[in-house]
């Protein structure tokens, strides 16, 4: 198992361990920011492991009943995982409202307290863990984990700031207000996974920026006299790319052929950090229009 694997294995343990004790002393103590953390924490344990699967269906190749490969799997089940979460961050901001008006306290301030320092402590480290991992890999799937982490570094010394504040205070509609703040917080993050779901599973486009790169590339050649049904789209795991290119009826298809080529290396070189799917159609005319009634 390569190095990349085995930290997103790490980070996903890490996560639903600290998302489970959260959830037990959360509900335990009827603390309301512990359980809120809890739903943080579980969104990062969902994260990691669609890293994680990125990286093992990245290796993989499709087969004859799937030929563009099983990447929206991944998009899939960041969807559900997403409304899941959402779901979650909705509840806890009603039991939030539920004990600002009821003025409820929490039970065990003290275990509540304990859980987000073994919290903190365990984030801090692998953060440095995963920092470790994306410098000598020089990945950027894990990269990102590192820095989702980080932040999740910073939620957890949040979380404990307003319980020692409510110790010291005996103020415990902090803890409500804290609770609806990473309530809110959470199920803003999950849409934003949701929409990045959406957008695989509907096939947007690329980027308009990678587009119109890939368009002056096309037309910097003088052997193309044009191109037309340029369509692009993505997966969590590889960019897909479709053109025709029109050329001079005269023009061998040998030479047709080794420029489309040149087509083909020139998008690679230029986005070399991923992967890609080019299928270049070699039109002899300009039938633009006649592709465009087909459809």
């Amino acid at each position: 198992m390569s190095l990349q694997k085995k930290a997103t294995l790490v980070a996903s343990l890490c996560a639903i361990v600290l998302a489970l004790v959260k959830f037990v002393v959360g509900l335990a103590s009827g603390s309301v920011a512990v359980l809120s953390s809890a739903i943080d924490s579980l969104m990062d344990f969902v994260i990691s492991a669609f890293n994680f699967l990125a990286l093992k269906k990245s290796s993989q190749k499709a087969n004859e009943n799937y030929n563009f490969g099983f990447s929206k799997i991944e998009a899939l089940m960041g969807l559900l995982e997403g409304v899941f979460i959402v779901g979650v961050g909705v509840f806890i901001f009603y039991e939030s409202i539920l004990k600002i008006y009821y003025k409820e306290e929490i039970k065990d301030l003290n275990s509540s307290i304990y859980v987000m320092i073994f919290a903190l402590i365990m984030t801090f480290f692998l953060v440095l863990f995963l920092n470790y991992v994306a410098k000598k890999t020089k990945s950027l799937i894990i990269e990102s984990d590192a820095l989702h982490y980080k932040t999740d570094c910073l939620t957890n010394a949040c979380t404990l700031g307003a319980l020692i504040l409510i110790y010291f205070t005996n103020l415990h509609i902090i803890d409500a207000i804290f609770g609806i703040v990473i309530s809110l917080y959470t199920a803003f993050s999950a849409f934003k996974i949701i929409k990045k779901a959406l957008a695989f599973l509907m096939d947007e486009a690329l980027p308009k920026e990678q587009v119109d790169k890939i368009c002056v590339l096309i037309s910097n050649n003088p052997e193309i006299i044009s191109y037309h049904e340029l369509k692009t789209r993505k997966t969590p795991s590889c960019n897909y790319l479709s053109v025709h290119l029109v050329f001079f009826p005269t023009i061998s298809l040998l030479n047709a052929h080794k420029i489309s080529d040149e087509i083909e290396e020139g998008v690679r070189k230029m986005f070399e950090n991923e992967k890609w799917d080019i299928q270049i159609h070699l039109d002899p005319y300009d039938d633009a229009e006649q592709e465009r009634q087909r459809q």
